[in-house]
């Protein structure tokens, strides 16, 4: 009797090791989707999961495995592994799944970091009750998720009080226009000589010079330089401090389009995914700008792609004119300045904004 009990036992297994190599994955479907396209750091959101088995056969084990970009945190929860790397993190679940039964899982996700997270896909892994024989497939996805820079509130900007950034809702801060004059004043460094108030100067026996007024018809370039010294080439060894350069950009964004200021960006990074080439948004200021402004920043990656003074100098070259320019930079180099002054001096405007040595933002 013994041999014909072991025969019969070898002969189930065998079936049903067929039974699962053929059918374990028919009519297996899986879904995942973000609840969000796009959040702020530090907000949250969840990942849902959606996996049927449409036929009789139950799959007495499912293993689902993905993998991610390091920078989104999982919550904890009941048969979920994350497996977290430098650069990717491994994400593991196991459970059981009856036939004709649909199973939805949602995971709390939080967002710390900035950046565009891609799940391009996820495999699933099942096979008969004692795992003699596996059925493997895999499942593209294409999902995205962008994640802001977080936006910051006027007060934590490095600006003194009364700057031009607490004045952008009354009126324009850097450009002045030419044909507006509201007075006159005493000479500085830098002010033209065709600004020179001659019938004044003789007056007062100092040099004066037009007081300019200020107009609402210019537009604003945000310059988000990612070089942390004049003399960086490439490395950056800084990235926490370039990562408040891009909230400060945010912030300004975000707060000069809603005062209604066209705006735009040039930044000497570049993007995720994309051309060695340095990133370049004209100002505008239609509906969909901030939207377009904030998912490029969340895709700027921390390589410099050209010096900020040669993309200074471009606009310099070009004959760039009636435009404001905030330039954030951790520095102030001689080149940097001379192409500022140089575009100062073509009827742009220019301010300056320093990103601290200590992220404290």
């Amino acid at each position: 009797m013994l041999p014909w009990f072991i025969v019969t036992v070898f002969l189930i297994l065998f079936l049903l090791a067929r039974i699962y190599q053929r059918w374990s994955l028919t009519n297996v479907k899986y879904t995942r989707y973000f609840t969000k396209a796009a959040v702020f750091e530090e907000e949250s959101l969840e990942m849902v999961e959606v996996i049927s088995n449409a036929k009789p056969l139950p799959l007495p084990w499912l293993r689902l495995e993905s993998s991610m970009a390091a920078g989104i945190m999982f919550g904890r929860q009941k048969n979920l592994d994350v497996y977290a790397g430098d650069i990717y993190q491994n994400h593991i679940s196991l459970f059981y799944l009856r036939p004709y039964r649909q199973i939805t899982r949602r995971h709390q996700l939080s967002c710390p970091r900035r950046g565009l997270y891609r799940l391009e896909s996820a495999t699933l892994t099942t096979g008969d009750p004692l795992g003699i024989v596996k059925k493997v497939r895999q499942f593209t996805l294409n999902l995205e998720l962008l994640v802001y820079p977080r936006i910051l509130a006027l007060e934590e900007f490095p600006l003194p009080n009364h700057s031009w950034l607490g004045e952008l809702s009354v009126r324009r801060w850097i450009v002045e226009d030419p044909f507006l004059t509201s007075g006159i004043r005493e000479y500085r460094s830098g002010d033209a000589l065709k600004s020179i108030n001659w019938k004044a100067t003789a007056r007062t026996g100092n040099m004066q010079v037009h007081q300019r007024d200020y107009t609402a018809d210019h537009r604003l370039v945000i310059c988000l330089n990612v070089e942390t010294s004049e003399t960086m080439w490439r490395n950056i060894l800084e990235p926490e401090r370039i990562e408040l350069g891009i909230r400060f950009a945010a912030s300004v964004a975000s707060y000069a389009l809603q005062n209604g200021i066209e705006t735009g960006l040039m930044c000497n990074g570049r993007l995720m995914d994309g051309p060695r080439d340095p990133i370049r948004i004209e100002p505008s200021g239609d509906g969909g700008q901030l939207e377009w402004l904030l998912g490029t920043l969340a895709r700027v990656m921390l390589d410099r792609s050209v010096s900020m003074s040669r993309l200074l100098e471009e606009a310099v070259e070009a004959g760039t004119t009636d435009t404001d320019y905030l330039i954030i930079s951790c520095h102030q180099g001689e080149k940097l300045r001379v192409q500022a002054e140089l575009l100062q001096r073509n009827g742009n405007g220019i301010e300056w904004m320093e990103i601290p040595e200590t992220a404290h933002v």
